[in-house]
């Protein structure tokens, strides 16, 4: 795995009765594609708290895959209107995480560019709130 692009993440998390939690990083990540998906991949930090875990977007032609592999393990499906379960694996244990997607808007290509993914969570089918990615891909070097 090449990290020839920077990707710039921004994430906003809104929670019952709470302020936004907003989180902006930028990082180094690698762009492949493979039979028609692009998998934009990048290893998380401290700052998001996922330290030792690598994610992945599968970006699909009308769905998005989040992967999380390493200390934290999970699989997100994001279909705008669409409901999707999976665990949330975790050192502390496993959670059982739903979503329903209200956006996809994906205008990446493999020279970069940019994703959103909005989506209502509830975990143990409590119902948590909505959160908000804002993904911007680039080469690290611009072609000339």
């Amino acid at each position: 795995m090449t990290n020839d692009f920077l990707l710039n993440v921004r994430g906003e998390q809104k929670y019952r009765d709470q302020e936004p939690d907003v989180i902006e990083l930028t990082t180094e990540a690698s762009l492949t594609g493979e039979d028609g998906v692009l998998f934009l991949r990048y290893a998380e930090s401290e700052l998001t708290g996922l330290q030792g875990t690598d994610t992945i977007f599968e970006l699909h032609q009308n769905k998005v895959v989040l992967r999380r592999v390493g200390a934290v393990a999970s699989e997100m499906v994001f279909i705008p209107g669409q409901v999707h379960q999976s665990l949330y694996n975790t050192e502390e244990g496993a959670l059982l995480i739903t979503i329903r997607t209200t956006a996809v808007e994906d205008e990446m290509t493999m020279g970069g560019g940019s994703l959103h993914v909005a989506y209502e969570i509830s975990i143990e089918g409590l119902g948590m709130g909505t959160i908000n990615y804002w993904l911007t891909v680039r080469p690290k070097r611009p072609e000339k």
